[in-house]
């Protein structure tokens, strides 16, 4: 098993994914949103990069919510924005979403071609590691980045979850970037909170009075579940 890490959607389009399972982390907090709506009983997510493939998408699948941000604010007219509290159970329980965000839809979007592609974050760590150990291929870990610029936040997941398989399967090989994001998690892993409000996303998100947001965020392995990216759709996958 190889263990590598992208930290930008960008750097995924030269490399052959047909026998690797991909892990997409947008922690501030597109598959934050979309792993918490999982759930909580949401049926379906489908991840859109424009508003107007959004609109196009609702009319064509019918009574859909419709949930998005740009640069962090809800998008005018959108049932929801990217808050992970917005998708409450009493909200999202058996519904579809049609999602578009800055970077973590798009990031979905660049692992089309995967052997699989699953969505992972701080809150269902252990479960998704636990999902890709089974399947015994490749993994690569792709951060969503903003703006196509490097993400701190993503980075850290991204060295949590290489820690946490890499210490299941000792064999496997880290490439040097897996290595780097490793050891970027190790160093903060005491004080990941304060180091998540330092950001440069982490900033943002305080200015706007979403601090509760990072702070959920960055909470460890309080939710069981895998949601899976296949044909267009995210879809609940059980641990």
């Amino acid at each position: 098993m190889n263990i590598n890490v992208t930290f930008l959607p960008a750097e995924v389009s030269d490399i052959d994914l047909s026998n690797t399972v991909c892990i997409i982390l947008d922690i501030f907090r597109a598959t934050t949103s979309i792993t918490t709506a999982m759930a909580n009983g949401c049926k379906a997510i489908y991840p859109v990069v424009s508003v107007e493939e959004a609109h196009a998408q609702a009319v064509q699948t019918g009574l859909c919510l419709l949930a998005g941000e740009r640069q962090s604010i809800k998008i005018d007219g959108f049932d929801l924005g990217n808050s992970p509290y917005e998708f409450s159970k009493d909200v999202v329980e058996s519904r579809h979403i049609i999602m578009t965000t800055t970077n973590g839809t798009v990031a979905i979007r660049a692992a089309q071609g995967s052997y699989r592609t699953l969505i992972g974050s701080f809150l269902n760590a252990h479960a998704v590691c636990k999902k890709v150990l089974e399947y015994g291929n490749d993994v690569l870990l792709v951060c969503a980045g903003t703006d196509r610029m490097f993400s701190l936040e993503d980075a850290l997941c991204a060295g949590f979850l290489v820690d946490i398989i890499h210490r299941a399967a000792t064999e496997a090989r880290l490439t040097d970037a897996a290595c780097a994001a490793q050891l970027m998690y190790l160093q903060a892993k005491d004080g990941l909170i304060a180091t998540a409000k330092n950001s440069r996303n982490g900033k943002r998100l305080c200015e706007i009075n979403h601090q509760d947001d990072v702070e959920y965020c960055f909470q460890k392995d309080i939710i069981e579940v895998v949601p899976e990216y296949k044909d267009g759709v995210i879809f609940l996958k059980q641990s």
